[in-house]
């Protein structure tokens, strides 16, 4: 797997030092300034939808044992005659550490395809996992099974699933999963991200990871993959939003974190929701702005119905762990949609490329003055500057509509203001009484399965350059 051992390199050591977000100091003396947006949209200006993009399909190749099944009417994994039985990761049969938002969130009718497996009828495999894709929300689910008598009692304190996704360089394939606002410019190779799902004996644990298409991944072989790295651990200590807690109570993405993975300081994190009861569990962390589950307030989300979301919220994060943790598995496997003709087995079950959509480009502004009384600081997008890359797959099943595209604007630079997330200003021209600080240019749109599914309504926010 050509993956640069450093990506990962101390998820396998599993040696974590201190994440450490600096709390923006609240004066309550001071009165909050008085600021008037104003927010019009432009006329007569369509964005781009680049459409000569030429899907490639390569013949799989699959490895003796490697078995198909069917996850949704099964009762237990595939496994050879003789051997323990393992539940789906679902069944009341079998205990579960993920979140039960995701639970039954796995049907076909919304578009879920079995990624990978290692489970068969053929091979007893003492790594036991599954994937699953959804190819209208352009999301992979990995699922993983601890079996019995790996010492639970020992480790009873491991509450927290430490994991790194990662992939080879030269892709946005994992931009979507590793940037909350993301950067055209720079191609993220890998993620960390920090669960409370505790080690238990046997039970199942699941993540996902959401995922950016690739145009160019018709061009790439087999040395282009991905793979995905678990421990579990302990807190030392930890705090969400200035709010000292006992446990992780929350799933959470950190960002622009050290190769090393030693000595962290003044990174990115954000909240990982799934559904209704992960927003419950936060409930604690006091944030306020939870409940406004709109576009008005979501900075980059894929949501299908109530249950059914993946949804990312800004945080501030001091969490201390441990330097030693329990390794539980490492796996890589290859990407669907780019050539593998030159493997001999081991391909994924699913054949299209990933992921629904990126833009081709960074998209524009243009920042400029006006006499307009009271509101003298005017922005405006370049609508035609925002160029949609749409995976073809995707387009072949369901059809794309009301897209949208709007500046996303704060008054000061950081998204987090008061451990809280700022005031939002959007729309394609704003004008205002203070200066804003562009985060970027948010586009949103529903994916319409043909076969009348229900729809899914994603959100995504990217880094904007300035027109000169």
């Amino acid at each position: 797997m050509k993956i640069a051992n450093y990506i990962c390199h101390s998820v396998s050591m599993y040696a974590l030092a201190l994440l450490s977000f600096g709390c923006l100091k609240h004066e309550k003396d001071i009165p909050e300034p008085e600021i008037s947006v104003i927010s019009e949209e432009t006329t007569g200006v369509a964005p781009t939808i680049v459409s000569n993009i030429q899907e490639t399909y390569y013949p799989m190749d699959y490895a003796e044992g490697q078995e198909r099944f069917d996850w949704e009417t099964l009762e237990y994994l595939p496994s050879p005659p003789g051997s323990d039985l393992i539940p789906m990761p679902w069944s009341d049969k079998v205990n579960r550490q993920f979140s039960d938002d995701i639970r039954y969130d796995y049907k076909k009718a919304d578009g879920w395809e079995l990624y990978q497996s290692t489970f068969t009828t053929k091979f007893l495999l003492a790594h036991k996992s599954f994937s699953l894709y959804n190819k209208y929300r352009g999301v992979l689910r990995y699922y993983y099974y601890i079996g019995i008598g790996t010492g639970t009692e020992k480790f009873r304190d491991y509450k927290i699933l430490q994991n790194c996704v990662a992939s080879s360089e030269g892709s946005p394939l994992l931009n979507f999963t590793s940037q909350y606002i993301i950067d055209i410019d720079q191609n993220a190779t890998y993620s960390y991200s920090f669960e409370p799902q505790a080690f238990n004996d046997p039970a199942w644990y699941a993540v996902e990871y959401e995922l950016a298409f690739d145009k160019s991944i018709y061009s790439k072989d087999a040395s282009f993959q991905m793979g995905v790295f678990f421990t579990m651990t302990k807190k030392n200590s930890l705090t969400i939003n200035g709010k000292g807690l006992n446990e992780l109570n929350a799933k959470v993405r950190v960002f622009g974190v050290d190769k090393s993975f030693e000595n962290l300081t003044s990174v990115d994190a954000c909240y990982i929701v799934y559904g209704d009861r992960d927003f419950n569990e936060i409930a604690s962390t006091n944030i306020n702005y939870l409940n406004r589950l709109d576009d008005k307030h979501i900075l980059s989300g894929v949501l299908s119905k109530p249950a059914a979301m993946h949804v990312k919220w800004s945080a501030k994060l001091d969490l201390q762990l441990p330097s030693n943790g329990i390794g539980l598995t490492n796996e890589s496997f290859y990407v669907s949609g780019s050539n593998l003709s030159s493997i001999q087995g081991k391909a994924p079950f699913y054949e299209k490329a990933l992921g629904v959509f990126y833009l081709d480009k960074k998209p524009l502004y243009a920042k400029s003055e006006s006499t307009e009384k009271g509101h003298p600081y005017v922005y405006t997008l370049d609508v035609s500057s925002v160029e949609y890359l749409f995976n073809p797959s995707v387009l072949e099943i369901a059809e794309i509509q009301n897209l949208k595209q709007e500046l996303v604007a704060t008054e000061q630079e950081a998204l987090m203001k008061d451990n809280n997330l700022a005031n939002l200003y959007a729309g394609q021209i704003l004008k205002s009484s203070k200066p804003l600080h562009v985060q970027g240019v948010r586009v949103s749109f529903d994916v319409v399965p043909k076969n009348g599914g229900g729809k899914v309504h994603m959100i995504k926010t990217f880094r904007a350059g300035l027109k000169s």
